[in-house]
């Protein structure tokens, strides 16, 4: 009886050797197998869903005709050419929704040029850069207290009021880089416009910007706002395409067409037909001269 038991225990054991080895188990039948991408759905439908913010120079909505034009959509449909896609543009989204969107798979990625940061990097994916802006210092053009040695200090002072748009990029800077300066909030809907005017005006004595828009400013309001940031930016941003989250095989493809575009020289072509002054943006540096 007992070696009755021994043998048959053995059995069992060989059975559970040659299941566990030679047959898989249906419950782990697909795993490791890699997760759908939204790069399927395009190569299956032959098109990109974008949803775009509308903002100057880089992606730019007529009010009238709806007609889009711009470096990242003149970039972007180059890209698709290539690709042989096409983009349907679905919706226009604000900063605070472009995510969710995202998210929700409203659209395939964000057409319009977005800055990477830590925080949108817990919610999204970026392509490589497209081109990079450096945010200036923008100031009375007779503004002599802020001597532009890349230091401005003496900006963080409390008698100097800079002014920034609430939730924006200058906001943080102000915050973290001139701490004990005097912040004068706008809303939102207030733009770009209205803080450097206020700037011309005397209302604020600094406001933080890129030079595309300062420039654009200038180029219709001459003689009444200098960047004292030109040579040393405050700040410098990446300017990129939002991508869905984790999702690099849809990364793989875009950056890989951005790439061409970039090599070809196309992308340069483009920044030059749109910028508003000559070395607005700065430039991706070919891989093959970054050394």
């Amino acid at each position: 009886m007992k070696n009755t038991v021994i043998v048959s225990a053995l059995v069992a054991l060989i059975v559970s050797a040659v299941v566990g080895f030679g047959l898989p188990a249906k419950s782990t039948e697909g795993a490791g197998a890699p997760t759908a991408s939204v790069r399927d759905q395009i190569t299956q439908t032959g098109k990109i869903r974008v949803g775009y913010v509308n903002v100057s120079v880089g992606f730019n909505v007529d009010p009238t005709t709806k007609a889009k034009s711009g470096i990242f959509v003149d970039v972007l449909e180059e890209m698709a050419k290539n690709m042989g896609l096409k983009v349907e543009y679905v919706e226009e989204v604000g900063w605070g929704t472009m995510i969710a969107g995202l998210q929700t798979k409203r659209y395939d990625m964000i057409a319009s040029p977005v800055w990477p940061n830590s925080n949108r990097a817990k919610q999204a994916t970026f392509s490589s850069p497209v081109y990079y802006s450096g945010i200036g210092i923008w100031v009375r053009q007779d503004e002599s207290r802020f001597p532009p040695d890349g230091g401005w200090a003496s900006l963080n002072e409390p008698e100097i009021k800079l002014g920034v748009i609430d939730g924006s990029t200058g906001e943080k800077i102000a915050q973290t880089q001139f701490p004990r300066a005097k912040i004068v909030s706008y809303p939102q809907s207030a733009g770009e416009g209205q803080l450097f005017l206020d700037v011309t005006t005397g209302k604020v004595d600094a406001f933080f910007e890129e030079p595309a828009k300062g420039l654009l400013y200038v180029k219709n309001n001459p003689g009444k706002i200098k960047n004292i940031a030109a040579d040393k930016p405050v700040k410098v941003f990446s300017n990129v395409f939002l991508l869905p989250a984790g999702d690099f095989r849809m990364k793989e493809m875009i950056d890989t067409a951005l790439d061409e575009v970039l090599n070809s020289g196309f992308v340069e072509r483009t920044i030059h037909k749109y910028e508003p002054a000559p070395n607005a943006y700065y430039r991706v540096a070919p891989a093959y001269r970054a050394k």
